[in-house]
């Protein structure tokens, strides 16, 4: 065997040895492909069943009373259900929210704006249904935007006067007015003579009154109809002695007659009024006109000098919502709330008063006239806080047999 021949098979039983040495290399496995959609320069567009976006819905948030619900099933209810509807079909993406929050307690209208104001401002009411009293409580704590420089409604001639002053706080307008009511004297049988309280007396009539009422509004009527001022030059509270002798003089004549039974000072609320008239136990009333039982004759509150003198109060539409473009969106609804076309049949069967000149043929017959004519409204919360409770203390002491001088001069003294 040549030398070269054995140096071959030399070096491979070596490479057989150096291999068996090693471990086995197991075999890879072919992954399973994956599918990638390759990028191209333009996109695709790809068909699709879906509209296009729709832009977002404006929610205009409104609060009112119970006595305001549209969802209550009466006639005056569904007429405002679809009068806020027609106003939604004509504002594209519009929502109206509407919140009842109660007249009482204490999660009433008045607390909730409050509270929501200091919690959640964001989620305040863009329109809310405030009565008078609750609208100049609202304007003093700086709950409500004025609606000056975003309508000039309050400027028609339309209104009737005691309804244009329910919406100014301080001679700057506050809200737009929906609603009015007045203190009325209801009685069964007509007066020979007129409604005056000369005859009343030569009649023999009784009278029911709320003589505990706190608020003494018919005392205050009657010392205003005798040329009292309410108010001094500074604006404070304020009584006139003379005059308010007078008001209790009359007072103790009408209990020496038999027009005022002693038993009024037990009297404090409407509804006690209302039931003392509607079973019998006298002849006439003073009360309220909204909601007022078809039970008699109506006529304004007689005045102590042969001129009438009726309180007024009533509802308005206000702003509290802080955004700008849902003000402007939410006076145009109050506006549309006050059309002529819808005011005239809205309220008509509850007893409201009209409060404008124009919708006043189709809402009220022509008793409501003097009542109207005669209507100033109700002197400010704080007046009545202080004067309320210092009339109803001279009522009932008078009623007690007190004399009407004794009275009228340490009331005085009480408010100096």
């Amino acid at each position: 065997m040549s030398r070269a021949f054995r140096l071959l098979v030399l070096v491979g039983l070596l490479f057989s040895a150096g291999c068996s040495a090693f471990p086995a290399i197991p075999l890879l496995t072919t992954p399973t492909p994956v599918s990638v959609q390759q990028a191209t320069s333009t996109p695709q567009t790809i068909p699709t069943q879906t509209s296009l976006p729709q832009p977002e819905a404006r929610i205009l948030r409104v609060w009112l009373p119970p006595r305001f619900d549209p969802n209550a099933g009466t006639a005056s209810a569904n007429l405002l259900k679809q009068r806020l509807a027609d106003f939604e079909s004509q504002h594209r993406d519009l929502v109206i929210e509407v919140r009842i929050k109660a007249e009482e307690g204490d999660a009433n209208l008045l607390n909730s704006l409050s509270a929501t104001s200091l919690a959640a401002p964001t989620a305040l009411p863009d329109l809310v249904a405030l009565s008078r009293p609750a609208l100049e409580t609202a304007v003093l704590k700086g709950l409500l935007h004025p609606i000056d420089g975003l309508s000039t409604i309050l400027q028609d001639p339309n209104w009737y006067g005691y309804a244009r002053d329910l919406g100014h706080i301080q001679d700057i307008g506050y809200g737009l007015p929906f609603a009015g009511d007045a203190m009325v004297l209801i009685y069964r049988d007509e007066l020979e003579g007129g409604v005056l309280w000369e005859n009343i007396f030569a009649d023999k009539r009784t009278l029911s009154f709320p003589a505990g009422d706190p608020q003494g509004l018919f005392g205050l009527s009657l010392y205003i109809s005798a040329g009292g001022e309410v108010t001094d030059s500074n604006g404070l509270p304020a009584l006139d002695q003379a005059v308010l002798t007078r008001v209790l003089t009359w007072e103790r004549e009408g209990v020496s007659s038999g027009m005022l039974l002693p038993s009024l000072k037990n009297i404090s609320t409407e509804e006690q009024v209302k039931a003392s008239y509607r079973e019998g136990d006298t002849d006439m009333a003073i009360a309220w006109a909204s909601n007022l039982p078809a039970l008699g004759f109506i006529a304004p509150v007689p005045g102590l000098d042969n001129s009438s003198h009726s309180f007024a109060t009533g509802w308005v539409w206000s702003l509290a919502g802080s955004n700008p473009e849902h003000q402007q969106l939410a006076i145009e609804l109050a506006e549309y709330l006050i059309g002529d076309d819808f005011l005239a049949m809205w309220l008509r069967n509850d007893g409201f008063l009209p409060v404008r000149v124009s919708t006043a043929s189709t809402t009220t017959n022509s008793t409501f006239d003097p009542v109207i004519e005669s209507a100033q409204v109700i002197p400010s919360n704080n007046t009545l806080e202080v004067l309320g409770p210092l009339m109803q203390e001279a009522l009932v002491r008078v009623l007690n047999g007190e004399q009407p001088e004794v009275v009228a001069g340490s009331v005085i003294e009480k408010l100096k």
